[in-house]
């Protein structure tokens, strides 16, 4: 296994993760139980580390691919404009954790966490969705023709 197969194998950990954390923080904040929304305060810190393997082995898959002779119905052209959303991906599922880190530190230390925190946290994850959906998207659109031509740039 390669640095591309790696980056291909574990290339949905993120979306799935943030849209489980999404689900737990909503069912939990709207059903008042502290246990869902607390998993989906640490599915939310697993996510920021999918995106941490995700992003380092992205560069070596960029790299390599960029490298390679021609690949049958990969676009090479389109690495690029996925890896920079990659980048916005990283960046607020990294914030996202470390305000989840920040309410289950202040739920261990004061036996409560604020309420509103988290309501901001769900917030927060469903930004990273929305990006991780995007991201996933323009990674699609390097080898998967079908869906280039379904969707424009």
């Amino acid at each position: 296994m390669n640095i591309v197969h790696l980056h291909l194998a574990i290339n949905h950990s993120p979306l799935y993760s943030e849209l489980f954390a999404f689900v737990f923080l909503v069912i939990g904040l709207m059903s008042g139980k502290r246990t869902l929304v607390t998993a989906g305060l640490v599915v939310a810190i697993i996510a920021a580390g999918c995106g941490f393997v995700l992003a380092w082995s992205g560069e070596g898959a960029q790299n390599t691919i960029n490298h390679s002779p021609p690949i049958a119905g990969v676009d090479k052209t389109l690495i690029e404009e996925h890896s920079h959303s990659a980048d916005y991906f990283t960046i607020a599922a990294y914030i996202t954790a470390g305000f989840a880190l920040l309410s289950l530190i202040i739920g261990w230390r004061r036996g409560h966490r604020f309420g509103r925190l988290d309501a901001l946290i769900a917030l927060f994850v469903l930004i990273s969705l929305v990006i991780a959906g995007r991201t996933a998207l323009l990674g699609g659109r390097i080898h998967h023709p079908e869906v280039r031509a379904v969707v424009t740039r």
